[in-house]
């Protein structure tokens, strides 16, 4: 059981952030064991809990159980008003939908994050996700008739697996088939490059988007609950 500095997410959210995966019973009860000693290092440990064996320790919060989702790449219609972003910088509509996106993030659940912190992060992974050289990231979105940008997925890609990072449909334009447009055109994208499988995380809390996920294909791989422990 390794215990890592995250130096990235020290340096972005200004804490002591480190990493640990639990695979046993005895992982956990020596980690919460450890409580005094790793205060001296860290103010926050993600806790991944590879195998469900539960985590207890105070300050230790269940801030989400990420599902794994993933289907064959097929084949299906690729709609002509879905459109490929081609800013190297997001525009205003893609900053909006990429909050939107993390309405289930454990890092805007999290209230013990710096304030802002979820907002930040967000802005920085719409970034990350638009098209650059010597990439195979792609902004799949959707343009209503005045020209705003009411869905997107964000996509990153290898020649056997795509995945799917950022997924958002503004409030009052679902229902209306336009992620299930989107889906299909990325699923058929991939399909015509080769690519053989598509993934995509999701919470479990989050009942709208695993349904949706399952409509559109998509069968459970894992369960990985994360915990936020607050030393």
């Amino acid at each position: 059981m390794e215990i890592r500095t995250l130096q990235w997410d020290s340096d972005f959210f200004g804490l002591r952030i480190g990493r640990v995966d639990i695979q046993t019973k005895a992982d956990a009860l020596s980690l919460s064991a450890q409580h005094n000693e790793l205060r001296q290092q860290f103010d926050l440990l993600y806790v991944f809990d590879t195998n469900n064996v539960g985590f207890e320790a105070e300050g230790a919060l269940l801030v989400d159980e990420k599902i794994l989702y993933s289907k064959p790449c097929e084949p299906r219609k690729q709609y002509s008003e879905i459109a490929f972003y081609q800013g190297a910088t997001p525009s205003a509509d893609l900053y909006r939908l990429a909050l939107v996106s993390g309405g289930y993030s454990r890092f805007k659940l999290d209230e013990r994050l710096p304030k802002g912190s979820y907002e930040r992060l967000y802005n920085r992974w719409i970034e990350n996700a638009c098209p650059k050289e010597g990439t195979n990231k792609q902004i799949l979105t959707f343009l209503d008739t005045q020209g705003t940008t009411k869905g997107m997925i964000t996509i990153d890609y290898t020649a056997n697996v795509g995945h799917i990072g950022l997924v958002a449909v503004d409030s009052d334009a679902q229902h209306q088939g336009i992620g299930g447009k989107i889906m299909s055109t990325l699923d058929g994208y991939l399909f015509d490059l080769g690519v053989k499988t598509l993934e995509v995380p999701t919470q479990k809390n989050n009942i709208d988007a695993c349904r949706w996920y399952e409509k559109n294909g998509f069968a459970i791989q894992s369960v990985l609950p994360i915990y936020h422990w607050w030393l």
